[in-house]
């Protein structure tokens, strides 16, 4: 017998909203499914249905047709405390609850596992002390809520998903509120999570290129339809470089990840006499931010990379000689 390994499918589905005019429909006829040990990045543009979905998923919104089943069951003919038993939901929204303490915040994903006479007991408290170390907010436990920062709001809230121990956990925009080193750090938190635990989970994100590093699939929104598969496949599928409108956005094959094309103005030649391609990729990099592009034109202008704090711009007779980047790319923006 073959192990169900499928945790959530949405089939035929219909995604959006019931309004008093009608109906509006953001996603159409939408079947994907998400296993066990995965963790899937949902990415689309802004007003694409991201958020809709997640909550269709969780029953906070109607679906407008279709099924949406998890364990092989349709979702709607759980009760509520066996759906919060199965699948946890983080929202994007900032809590505005006073006076209760961090630990407390997180206290309240065990609710569907306890009754009435059996709360806070012993087996809680360290699900708790887990749920908490894991995403490495143990020492902010007895602060208020009121006492931190958003980041670690929902690094807070992520705490309480996992502390309500659910198969599949989903999260709209987890990292929204962090700064570079902590969405790398919840990323990572999320990866490890959904592999070492067996976990299905879900996030939706604009942080591309952190996501692609990390998900082993992507659901991604694109014109109402939902495309499925590893970054790879929808790469090789060219659904990757076609996300953005604006064509100075393009997607990287050499690095994998999203970046900018800058406009090419002023040709320049380098002459990397250093033999450091490192300090020339840097010079480069540096180049191109300002509109500079390689060109070995007689016309244009020469830039000698000598070392670190040796760089040499020459210009029919003129010769200047900088020790840093920045007056180095100054005089450059300057001169005819």
């Amino acid at each position: 017998m073959i192990k169900e390994i499928t945790k959530l499918s949405i089939q035929n589905a219909d995604i959006g909203f019931n309004l008093k005019k009608g109906t509006k429909e953001l996603l159409q006829n939408i079947n994907i499914s998400a296993e066990k040990g995965e963790l899937i990045a949902l990415i689309g543009i802004n007003g694409s249905g991201k958020s809709t979905l997640l909550r269709t998923i969780i029953g906070l919104q109607e679906l407008l047709s279709g099924e949406i089943k998890i364990d092989g069951k349709n979702n709607s003919e759980y009760t509520k405390i066996e759906s919060a038993k199965k699948i946890a939901f983080v929202s994007s929204e900032i809590i505005q609850t006073k006076y209760l303490k961090v630990k407390d915040i997180v206290a309240l994903g065990r609710y569907p596992h306890q009754t009435f006479s059996n709360q806070n007991s012993e087996k809680d408290k360290k699900i708790i002390e887990s749920a908490l170390e894991t995403v490495g907010m143990s020492d902010f436990k007895e602060r208020l809520i009121t006492e931190i920062s958003d980041g670690e709001r929902q690094k807070i809230m992520t705490a309480r998903a996992l502390a309500q121990e659910t198969d599949i956990i989903l999260l709209d925009e987890p990292a929204a509120f962090l700064d570079l080193e902590n969405k790398f750090s919840l990323y990572k938190i999320l990866s490890q999570t959904a592999q070492n635990l067996n976990k299905t989970i879900i996030f939706s994100t604009h942080d591309l290129n952190i996501a692609l590093k990390y998900c082993d699939k992507v659901w991604l929104i694109k014109d109402k339809k939902i495309y499925e598969g590893s970054p790879e496949d929808l790469f090789l599928r060219g659904m990757l470089q076609n996300i953005f409108s604006d064509k100075h956005v393009f997607f990287n094959s050499d690095t994998f990840e999203y970046s900018v094309k800058f406009n090419r103005k002023f040709p320049i030649n380098v002459i990397n006499s250093s033999q450091s391609v490192k300090l020339e990729k840097v010079i480069i990099n540096a180049l191109q931010r300002k509109g500079f592009y390689e060109s070995d034109s007689e016309k244009s202008k020469s830039l000698e990379i000598i070392n670190n704090n040796k760089f040499i711009i020459k210009n029919y007779e003129n010769r200047f000689e900088y020790t840093g980047i920045y007056e180095l790319i100054k005089k450059l923006t300057e001169i005819d």
